[in-house]
């Protein structure tokens, strides 16, 4: 997965957005080193990979985005946040679809735990998703270049299989700069901005041991 990246315009020294992006940055780091996604960016992944990949997201969405409904359900700053297009579930599914394949029942250990530390913390700080719908949000910028290696070195048509990976098209840019304008706009305090920050290194940390993972067994993983 791809960080956030920052415009040529300087955002504030006190920016939440900023304190996201430079509070994870050397997960960032790290995961772009990591073997599978060198093979996701360069557009070398196996189609059984690219689709256990898909698989495992999708039983971390179906968890999560319940979560963000009832988040923002009890907390209205983070509702300020959430929009429809934030939503990957149907997405997902179409993409497996479009490979033809289905949905796994397999849940890796990496997807498990972080579905179960999620669901705890969400339970009593419903405001730190606000983590977790950064990094989601922030990776479909790199995001774009990727699938489009991937549609490529899988010989896929440019309308398929990308829905996860480029949920947004157009409106990409758009969309990422009116999310950080939300984010600075919040009124939080410390204490809640380190808490969404180490849910965002939580979300990191996911893909990276989420993909050592895939990389170790896609085969076994991929159900058609």
């Amino acid at each position: 997965m791809s960080h956030p990246t920052i415009e040529s315009k300087p955002q504030a020294a006190d920016s939440f957005a900023l304190k996201l992006k430079q509070g994870t940055q050397d997960l960032h780091d790290q995961a772009e080193a990591g073997p599978f996604q060198q093979r996701m960016v360069d557009g070398k992944l196996l189609r059984a990979e690219y689709v256990a990949f898909l698989q495992q997201v999708l039983h971390v969405h179906r968890a999560v985005e319940p979560l963000f409904r009832d988040a923002a359900a009890r907390e209205p700053r983070f509702a300020d946040m959430l929009h429809q297009n934030h939503f990957r579930v149907t997405k997902i599914e179409q993409d497996l679809l479009d490979l033809d394949a289905a949905p796994s029942d397999i849940v890796l250990p990496s997807a498990q735990r972080f579905i179960d530390s999620v669901t705890e913390s969400a339970d009593s700080d419903p405001l730190s998703l606000i983590g977790v719908l950064y990094v989601k949000e922030g990776a479909t910028n790199g995001n774009k270049i990727v699938a489009k290696r991937i549609r490529d070195g899988l010989d896929l048509d440019s309308s398929v299989a990308m829905g996860y990976l480029d949920p947004h098209g157009a409106d990409q840019r758009k969309r990422w700069t009116a999310f950080k304008g939300s984010l600075d706009s919040l009124d939080v305090s410390d204490g809640e901005r380190s808490r969404c920050l180490e849910a965002a290194r939580a979300t990191f940390r996911l893909f990276m041991d989420l993909s050592a993972e895939i990389a170790d067994c896609s085969p076994q993983l991929h159900v058609s």
